[in-house]
């Protein structure tokens, strides 16, 4: 539990902390496989006994932290945070919050930081194990003999981790939440239970418990037992201390944590760290709080984040602080509801109430998400972080273009007018998508289709994805392909926009930088052992020269400042912002010459690819000279929130950035609003080589 804590608190201190819950998961099969088969064994377990005390164990602790965690939400988070809190209020009341996120987050992910009951993937796991194993054994034990159990329980733990490995090459993010790629883990304590109780039914032992029974203690010299609890703790401390958060080597890892916590607790009670060190009274104590410390341990340092302050000698101090809370919460929670609470007799009665205030909780979290994330608790009239589905992608608009159904996830398409073909076309990654508001605002009567796909550029037969992220690279050359499509006879404008420096970086500087840490690849099968740099060049020549032989003209449009802090911090809209004092503007925006060294590469790239074709109708502006002066570049403008997020524009920054980079367009004129015109008369336009200089 301590090494959960600490990797959540400070990563950077035991990056390999979060193999703490896979210790947790022997544990938990071990403990409790053992009181079943010792139930059915005596002939008085029931499912429904079971699982009414399985309600009085994790219901009470995991009420009291939902209840207390969305009281602090109230206080802290955006709309959009907020209905995004309620959704993960509902899956976790409902024990699947790791089915989700294996279609949407990865655990090390940047953006797994920004939701405060991310932690609860573990407690859908064992949830989902525990619906399926009790049945099991109910079924199996009277019917077949123990070594049977133990042959058919090691079968189901090589066919789990058979497909934890398999599936962690092609999808680590499914493999590390789903609950089939993990129950080898809960089912190798499970094993070790079966083994005990196999080996008191040999013996016609009258043990109390499979738990405490060992025929074989009497045999077993002492230093055994010493020895396997030392090579358990070494291989579990090992593994901790060399892990990297990378889940695309959590298999790797979990497989030494998992057979240590498994020889740890072979050991028995007679070794002498499990009757030292691991039976002294603290350490014991911390056992008992463990399970509300972990409820309570992850919200206040999700929130932290979230507001944008965990950084720095500050950040340090109140993340110590979230721990404390942290740990006063779980004394408080285990000794005020959880003895209390399992020192009651009347299950059934109180097992209706629990499941009821669970119901009532997953309840309100819909409430929540379908209120929009109960927006009047801020000082808002509209939500400047708010996106909806239709704001990336409709239907109609992929299946147009032909954008496969299993890909649309990924997928921007977006159309204002079916009536008439585009006569503008955006293509790009999110950084395009982002443009729309602008680009409609700008052109309003013309007919525009916005379209491309997430992490993917606008260049042709290119892959681009990471070891974290491997159907990555099925996606971009299929849906690259349908943005292509998109260009036809009618259009006249051209658009390309997308986050350059993500797929020119190298794997050093994409993991330094960008949002995952796992290493990237960009490269393409028409341009084989180029590099990534390289293959952006090459296939950004081809492409726009492909584009302005058949006739179009072409905005390519460089990259946008990125920041290093959350923009959501630099205007007052939390509530609990009413009683902060306001930010300094200058801790908005990020010095120019650090923005300068980041877009170094793909300036040059473009400044070389520009001057080679030499074409009037290619026009490269830079949203720089918008957002950045000699010395800094400002996520607030005049007042007006520039971001939606560390990279991305919001509408308001679209449309500012925009009207001061359009370039004059050849055919037009017809098409634009008037008003912007006029905004744009006074805004100089920069050739192609000023605009990459």
């Amino acid at each position: 539990m301590g090494a959960v804590v600490l990797f959540h608190a400070f990563p950077i201190t035991l990056p390999g902390g979060f193999l703490g819950v896979d210790v947790f998961f022997v544990i938990s099969g071990f403990l409790i496989t053992g009181m079943m088969l010792d139930g059915i064994r005596a002939g008085r377990f029931s499912l429904l006994d079971f699982y009414l005390r399985r309600v009085r164990r994790i219901l009470p602790a995991l009420l009291a932290m939902l209840t207390g965690v969305t009281l602090l939400a109230l206080l802290i988070l955006m709309p959009d945070e907020m209905e995004s809190f309620g959704a993960n209020i509902t899956a976790g009341a409902l024990f699947v919050p790791n089915l989700v996120l294996a279609h949407e987050q990865g655990y090390f992910d940047a953006a797994a930081h920004d939701n405060p009951l991310l932690h609860l993937w573990s407690l859908g796991v064992e949830e989902q194990f525990y619906l399926i194993w009790p049945a099991a054994l109910m079924l199996f034990v009277r019917r077949v003999s123990p070594r049977m159990i133990i042959l058919v329980t090691a079968l189901v733990i090589f066919a789990s981790l058979v497909a934890n490995i398999v599936l962690a090459r092609f999808a680590p993010t499914a493999s590390f939440y789903l609950p089939f790629t993990r129950f080898w883990q809960l089912l190798t304590g499970a094993l070790l239970a079966a083994l005990a109780t196999a080996r008191v039914v040999s013996h016609h032992e009258p043990a109390a418990s499979a738990l405490d029974a060992d025929p074989d203690a009497a045999s077993r010299r002492p230093w055994i037992s010493h020895v396997l609890s030392f090579v358990g703790l070494g291989l579990i401390g090992g593994a901790i201390l060399v892990a990297r958060t990378e889940s695309a080597a959590q298999v790797a890892l979990a497989f030494p944590v998992t057979l240590g916590a498994a020889l740890f607790i072979a050991a028995g009670p007679q070794a002498w760290p499990n009757r030292t060190l691991f039976s002294w009274r603290p350490v014991v104590y911390v056992g008992l709080i463990s399970y509300p410390l972990y409820l309570w341990h992850w919200p206040p340092l999700s929130f932290l984040h979230l507001m944008d302050i965990d950084e720095g000698a500050g950040g340090r101090l109140l993340r110590i602080g979230a721990v404390l809370f942290a740990v006063l919460a779980a004394v408080l929670t285990y000794h005020l509801i959880e003895v209390p609470v399992r020192r009651r007799r009347d299950l059934r009665r109180l097992g209706a109430r629990l499941v009821g205030g669970l119901g009532v909780a997953a309840l309100a979290g819909v409430v929540v998400a379908a209120s929009g994330g109960l927006p009047q608790r801020t000082s808002l009239d509209h939500n400047p972080f708010y996106r909806t589905a239709e704001m990336r992608r409709d239907d109609r608009c992929s299946r147009l273009y032909g954008q496969p159904e299993a890909l649309r996830n990924s997928a921007f398409c977006v159309r204002n007018n079916y009536e008439r073909d585009p006569e503008i076309v955006i293509m790009g990654d999110s950084h395009s998508n982002m443009f729309i508001p602008a680009i409609e605002d700008a052109f309003p009567m013309a007919s525009t289709l916005q379209i491309g796909a997430s992490a993917c550029t606008y260049l042709r037969n290119t892959e681009f994805w990471n070891d974290n992220r491997l159907s990555w690279r099925q996606t971009c050359p299929t849906l690259t392909e349908a943005a292509w499509r998109g260009i036809g006879p009618a259009t006249r404008l051209v658009i390309l926009a997308a986050r350059i420096p993500m797929y020119t970086a190298s794997a050093k500087e994409y993991a330094a930088t960008f949002d995952f840490v796992a290493p990237k690849h960009f490269q393409s099968a028409d341009f084989p052992g180029a590099s990534a740099s390289e293959t952006y060049e090459r296939a950004l020549a081809r492409d726009l020269r492909s584009l302005l032989r058949a006739g179009h003209e072409v905005v390519f449009v460089l990259p946008v400042p990125a920041l290093n802090f959350s923009p959501r911090s630099c205007l007052h809209f939390r509530p609990v912002e009413r009683w902060m004092k306001a930010p300094d503007p200058d801790t908005c925006s990020v010095p120019r010459a650090r923005v300068d060294a980041a877009h170094a590469v793909p300036r040059a790239i473009v400044s070389r690819v520009a001057r080679q074709i030499d074409d009037p109708s290619l026009h490269v502006v830079d949203p720089l000279t918008a957002l950045c002066d000699q010395t800094r570049c400002r996520a607030v403008v005049d007042g007006h929130l520039m971001y939606l997020d560390d990279n991305h524009l919001s509408p308001d920054g679209a449309r500012y950035v925009w009207a001061r980079i359009q370039p004059p367009l050849r055919g037009l004129a017809r098409f634009r609003n008037i008003n912007s015109r006029e905004t744009l008369s006074a805004v100089p336009v920069q050739s192609v080589h000023q605009a990459v200089q």
